[in-house]
């Protein structure tokens, strides 16, 4: 039996073959599922690791690590300081979000993320800025570990000298638009054996908002809490030239606690009687 295709039958079969040769690249062009776009975007947003320098790994290290120090959400101490007046608070601080709370005597202080409030005013705070002071004591507490932080600069300084004694010293700076002062300078001098800090340099420019290089000076004590080294103390010097000059104040930390446990957010909302701090103050 003879079979015989006409123009019609033809065309027809065309064009079942385009489409049978299409399907497969349409599909192909589809936009992913709802589930594939999620990863992509995840494995896209995830950020790089940070290499450090290999002066404060060791430190890191030395003083119980990094991983350790990061598995903790909160941190509580109670501070006794001769730092502008003598004085005895307990601050809390959320190590993920950076929420402090401060109370003493006759105030409170916190940071809820957005602002720095006083309850219940700036002036039973004292004459510090508020804002200035929120995040300062945490700040030298926490060195080495909050050298690590996102948007800092090393610069290793090799083997130096201070106060006839010889260290390691690494030299921070910051991006632009990192916390309130990115112009602040930090050196933190190492035990060339031990690799623990000992000595800290460090700026202000907060108030005047101008780089410069005119140190004061940290001397370290350290005790033990969880596996990691954290100040017992530490005494404030003038400094000038390399030279280490007079005591400019003294703070003990007792009651050191760290905890796997988020802390309460609430406890850093501020109240309905305070006063907000701005975010520079002269």
């Amino acid at each position: 039996m003879t079979i015989r295709f006409g123009i019609n039958d033809i065309a027809l079969s065309m064009k079942k073959m385009i489409l049978t040769l299409l399907v497969p690249v349409f599909i192909s062009c589809q936009p992913t599922s709802k589930e594939e776009n999620t990863a992509t975007t995840l494995e896209s947003t995830e950020s790089p690791q940070i290499e450090y320098p290999e002066l404060l790994q060791k430190a890191l290290d030395a003083h119980g690590g990094l991983e350790k120090w990061n598995s903790y959400n909160s941190l509580q101490y109670q501070l006794s300081s001769t730092l502008g007046e003598e004085k005895t608070e307990t601050q809390l601080i959320d190590l993920k979000s950076r929420k402090v709370l401060i109370k003493g005597d006759s105030f409170k202080l916190g940071m809820d993320g957005e602002q720095v409030w006083v309850s219940p005013n700036k002036e039973a705070f004292g004459t510090m800025s508020a804002r200035f002071y929120h995040n300062l004591i945490f700040y030298f507490f926490s060195i080495p570990y909050v050298l690590a932080d996102p948007g800092i600069q090393y610069k290793d300084l090799g083997t130096v000298t201070l106060d006839s004694t010889s260290y390691r010293a690494l030299k921070v700076s910051y991006n632009e638009g990192v916390g309130d002062a990115d112009d602040d300078f930090y050196i933190a001098h190492f035990n060339p054996e031990t690799f623990r800090m000992e000595m800290l340099l460090y700026t202000v420019t907060y108030f005047s908002g101008e780089k410069h290089e005119n140190y004061n000076a940290l001397k370290y004590d350290w005790q033990q809490v969880n596996g990691l080294w954290l100040p017992s103390g530490f005494t404030g010097y003038k400094y000038t030239d390399g030279v280490i000059g007079d005591v400019r104040y003294q703070s003990e930390f007792t009651n050191v606690i760290l905890s796997e446990e988020k802390p309460d957010q609430s406890l850093f909302d501020m109240p309905a009687n305070s006063e907000i701090d701005s975010l520079k103050t002269d």
